[in-house]
């Protein structure tokens, strides 16, 4: 047995000395080996010799060890360094992971989830080397420049966002209140960006959470008319339970108990909050979620702590931008049976994070468990199969009833005409008017509509509705395609509401 041990190491010898010393071989024909400068070659061939040391030197001596006395070594002698390596270890935990170096960063990230953010009212989330738009809030500048749920992030200001953590891209799009940041998005199966100049504004609170009652006529019964309370959950915030529950409590008072729970393209947030949401609805005693941690000590099981006697008919919208805090309420209404999940696959966000404050105000976020559903799912990179699978769908716009310019003159702000008119329903159609569609006097709103329709086509962004502004405006009106809800319109129907179709 001593002997195969030392045919084995020497197997492996041979195999180290080949791949961390075999540069001379090289060399000799003729070829030329990276350079010290060269990062990859350099990290490849430390590790190769890291390897080679570790089956050769002494007991005691392995890569870990290596590893952990260069890197404290390197660290005394070069503290300026300390920044790299601390931002090196928390991404090498996973693409959630970060360190934030000083104050400024991360309490950008904190008023984020408080819900006090100054910029263009977007939220997104990392799909591989992409950042997909998640959540465009209503009345905010995204949502007027034209910016849709599912809009791949391209660049912001001429630097590109492909592979960009989210706090690159947040740090990018941030900025000074009334400056402009263009926006560069992918959208649909296009290879080339469209740009959007989105003026920059601040947000001072936002609505986690809205809600409004939906009527309709019973299927069976026209003379029946019934209420349902649809609910938004634009993220889990810090206040979204105390929203929500100003929701619940509008439901009570009208007496409606047929609910639909919006979280789609909701990227999470506090798991908690969804924690609280859930306890509405799931019977008291039964699990919400779990957080299996690395040390079962720390493992901790959220159960429902329900002192309510209301039974309500839920249903839970989704798609494959719902994540994490999100698909923890759809997995606890789905697998306590109190509701049904309505939707596409869910996007499979299964991890929790933590965040530690450190020296001089900085900070690390660092994915410490996964969580798994009340049966004990993981659903990490898997996501949640709702019980019915609905494909929203988009159908061209009818533009027969919106008459074309005549083409006969140029229009800016203060003039009047019937051609102003015309486009400011068009502009109307995008909820980038919010004015009287039927004065034809030019103010200033759709002077900003303007200026922004002109940046996002590459035309020059001074809010006059000059000719060639004219032509591109009936042009994206004929091209412009709606979405059909069938998502909504099954949630509906679930209710027993005529939808129409």
């Amino acid at each position: 047995m001593k002997n195969f041990k030392r045919f084995i190491a020497a197997i492996l010898a041979l195999c180290c000395l080949c791949l961390s010393f075999g540069g001379t071989v090289f060399a000799d024909d003729g070829q030329t080996l990276p350079s010290d400068s060269d990062g990859d070659f350099i990290a490849s061939y430390v590790d190769q010799i890291a390897e080679y040391l570790s089956v050769y030197a002494v007991d005691g001596v392995s890569t870990m060890t290596l590893y952990r006395a260069a890197m404290m070594r390197v660290l005394r002698e070069h503290p300026e360094l300390y920044d790299l390596v601390m931002d090196a270890m928390l991404s090498s935990i996973d693409q959630y992971s970060v360190y934030y170096p000083g104050t400024e960063e991360f309490n950008s990230f904190i008023t984020n989830l408080e819900g006090k953010v100054g910029g263009i009212g977007i939220t997104f989330n990392e799909v591989g080397e992409n950042l997909v738009v998640g959540t465009v809030y209503e009345n905010s500048p995204a949502s007027a420049a034209g910016i849709l749920p599912g809009d791949i992030l391209y660049s912001a200001d001429g630097t590109s966002l492909i592979g960009a953590t989210i706090d690159t891209a947040r740090e990018l799009i941030r900025g000074e209140i009334g400056t402009i940041v263009e926006l560069g998005i992918l959208r649909g199966d296009s290879s080339d960006p469209v740009y959007f100049a989105i003026v920059r504004d601040e947000i001072a609170e936002k609505l986690s959470v809205t809600y409004n009652v939906l009527s309709g006529v019973d299927e069976s019964d026209p003379s029946i008319n019934r209420n349902v309370m649809y609910i938004k959950i634009y993220s889990f915030m810090d206040n979204s339970a105390e929203q929500f529950a100003e929701a619940l409590a509008e439901a009570d008072k009208q007496g409606i108990t047929d609910i639909i729970i919006d979280v789609r393209d909701n990227g999470g947030g506090y798991i908690i909050q969804a924690v609280d949401i859930a306890e509405n609805f799931v019977p008291k005693g039964n699990n919400i979620v779990t957080e299996d941690h690395k040390v079962d000590l720390f493992d901790i099981t959220y159960t429902s702590n329900n002192e309510f006697d209301k039974k309500y008919d839920l249903t839970v919208l989704v798609n494959e931008n719902t994540a994490s805090a999100s698909e923890i309420l759809a997995a606890a209404v789905q697998e306590n049976e109190v509701g049904a999940i309505i939707g596409t696959n869910t996007y499979g966000k299964g991890t929790v994070q933590s965040m530690v404050s450190l020296k001089d105000g900085e900070a690390m976020k660092y994915t410490s468990a996964n969580y798994l559903t009340p049966t004990g799912r993981n659903i990490d990179k898997i996501g949640i199969t709702p019980d019915s699978v609905v494909e929203n769908t988009y159908i061209p716009f009818d533009s027969s009833g919106y008459a074309n310019f005549d083409y006969s003159a140029v229009y800016e702000q203060g003039m009047s005409d019937e051609n102003v008119a015309r486009a400011k329903k068009m502009f109307a159609v995008w909820n980038q008017y919010g004015g009287n569609v039927d004065d034809p006097y030019f103010d200033s709103e759709l002077a900003d509509a303007i200026t922004l329709f002109q940046a996002s086509k590459g035309l020059f962004p001074y809010g006059v509705l000059d000719l060639t502004t004219q032509l591109a405006v009936y042009q994206a009106l004929t091209e412009t395609r709606e979405l059909v809800d069938e998502q909504l319109l099954c949630a509906l129907r679930h209710y027993g509401i005529k939808t129409g179709e």
